[in-house]
């Protein structure tokens, strides 16, 4: 378990975001959830520490315990998760990276940015990760930042584009 792991979430909000200002965009056609995450099992704990924490900030997580269909493959549930949501949030960590599932989620996401212009928000758990060459363009928060949650909330509440005038839509 890293530093950040054991303190709580919630405590590293520097300022709270106010909730007049800052809401769940609306979900549009064949949206389900605001944002897919992606992690390691082995950060678990961690993970849906945030998923309780954005679930109650309004937001509609998908996660694969939860939200993958029983009887589908593991690739069926992962594209199509990933699909019915507005932004994929990867977690990143020493085992996310060794992990081939882990990985073909990231590789599925990017896939869909390219084909959609479906936001992809990295998360560098720990300071020194090594993260993957098909990755490195990306820019990423990091969760040991103290300020981590207005900027996450903030990225997660801001709309997605438009993948026909690439234009910011209003919510």
């Amino acid at each position: 378990m890293n530093s950040f792991e054991s303190a709580d979430i919630q405590s590293q909000r520097a300022v709270p975001l106010s909730p007049s200002v800052y809401a769940p965009p609306t979900l549009r056609d064949g949206e389900c959830y605001h944002v897919f995450i992606s992690y390691s099992s082995t950060d678990y704990q961690w993970t849906h520490s945030l998923i309780n924490h954005l679930e109650s900030c309004g937001l509609q997580v998908c996660y694969h315990e939860r939200d993958f269909t029983p009887g589908r493959t593991v690739l069926e549930n992962m594209s199509d998760c990933i699909q019915e949501s507005q932004k994929v949030l990867l977690v990143l960590s020493p085992e996310f990276v060794r992990s081939r599932w882990c990985l073909l989620e990231a590789n599925m996401s990017l896939f869909r940015d390219c084909l959609e212009r479906k936001p992809i928000v990295p998360v560098l758990l720990e300071p020194g990760v090594s993260v993957p060459l098909h990755l490195c363009h990306l820019t990423y928060l990091e969760a040991s930042d103290l300020d981590f949650m207005n900027k996450l909330l903030k990225v997660l509440y801001t709309c997605c584009c438009d993948p026909r005038t690439r234009r910011l839509l209003s919510c």
